[in-house]
């Protein structure tokens, strides 16, 4: 592999990336955290029922994980689904340790959403809030297929890889999970 400047590593895609990271490359690694730190970051986010703290710290350790584990990275598979593949076991690691989804419930009432300035946007404020408690109330498997798929925006395949099931798994718990947000939604309006 040719060195390539400061300036032109910004070009590369993530996977020529970690090749590199997996050579020892401390500014690949930096391209590779700024390119996707901030997405994870709300991924984390969601998935941590609004804990901003534990969200960035839990950027930071993925990233520690991606340094530490870069020589199993295999440039055969995409690299963001080897990224939260990893992201999504830090969750679950996170998940047995602790009851989110409880202390989530009280902090619920407690959060104030910011004061809207027209009526138009009260109502989509409102309707975020009230989609966001809908799907935190979802069974684990399903909140976490609907999180991976639909708010980071991966594929059907690339989530069963991620949660380890079948396709077909991933495609039922998103059915079932539309049914119920669609169902809650229904009776909060």
């Amino acid at each position: 592999m040719r060195r390539l400047t400061a300036d032109t590593l910004p070009s590369l895609p993530d996977a020529e990336l970690m090749l590199r990271v997996g050579q020892g490359e401390h500014t690949a690694y930096e391209v590779l955290y700024e390119r996707h730190a901030q997405r994870l970051g709300g991924f984390f986010l969601r998935m941590l029922a609004y804990d901003t703290a534990k969200a960035e710290d839990m950027v930071q350790e993925l990233f520690i994980r991606v340094w530490t584990h870069r020589s199993s990275y295999h440039p055969s598979q995409p690299f963001t689904t080897w990224l939260y593949a990893m992201a999504y076991n830090l969750c679950k690691n996170d998940y047995r340790h602790q009851e989110v989804r409880q202390g989530y419930a009280a902090e619920c009432s407690l959060r104030e959403e910011p004061i809207a300035t027209t009526d138009e946007a009260l109502e989509r404020s409102e309707l975020r809030q009230l989609l966001r408690q809908a799907v935190q109330t979802l069974p684990e498997a399903q909140r976490d297929a609907f999180l991976l798929h639909y708010d980071e925006e991966l594929s059907v395949p690339e989530v069963a890889r991620i949660v380890g099931c079948p396709e077909g798994t991933v495609k039922s718990r998103l059915a079932t999970a539309l049914q119920t947000i669609r169902r809650q939604m229904k009776m909060c309006l």
